[in-house]
Order: structure tokens, then sequence, then C-alpha cells
């Protein structure tokens, strides 16, 4: 395993809303989950709570971006792109 930047578009191939959270995030629920594909690798993360869940649509183009969260973890989420 190695880390790097995950820039640019990608294509969402899945995405759930999550009515729990695991310990430590239960402030953050209902959010979004999708899955986003990047051709040579795919990526795990949450959607932005702006984008209606009747908007999501499988085959989307996203975008990543880093957020802080209300406990103050730093975290991705994907918007519109």
């Amino acid at each position: 395993m190695e880390w790097f930047a995950v820039t640019g578009a990608g294509k969402l191939l899945s995405f759930t809303k999550l009515e729990y959270a695991p310990s430590g995030f239960e402030a953050d629920i209902p959010y979004i989950l999708g899955l986003v594909d990047y051709g040579e690798y795919k990526v795990f993360g949450r959607i932005n709570r702006d984008i209606p869940l009747e908007e999501i649509k499988v085959g989307m183009r996203m975008l990543p971006q880093v957020v802080k969260l209300a406990q103050g973890h730093l975290n991705y989420e994907f918007i519109k792109a």
C-alpha cells in the first residue's frame, strides 16, 4: 500500500446513505458514502452534504476536496465535477 494524492474527476460507481456511524462519528450521521472510479484505482469516501440525495446518480462525475469534520478530524469528500 502507498499514499498518493487523489486529484481530478472520477465517475461515481455506487453510493449509500449511512444512518449509523462508527464510534466517534455519531454526530456526523446521516451522511452519504460513495465509491468513485479513477480508472487505475477506486476511492471510497463521503459525498458532500449539500448535494441532495435525489441528485446523486451512478455515473456522475465527482471531484475530491478536503474538509474538516465537526470533531476536528480532517477528511475528504466528493463534490459534483
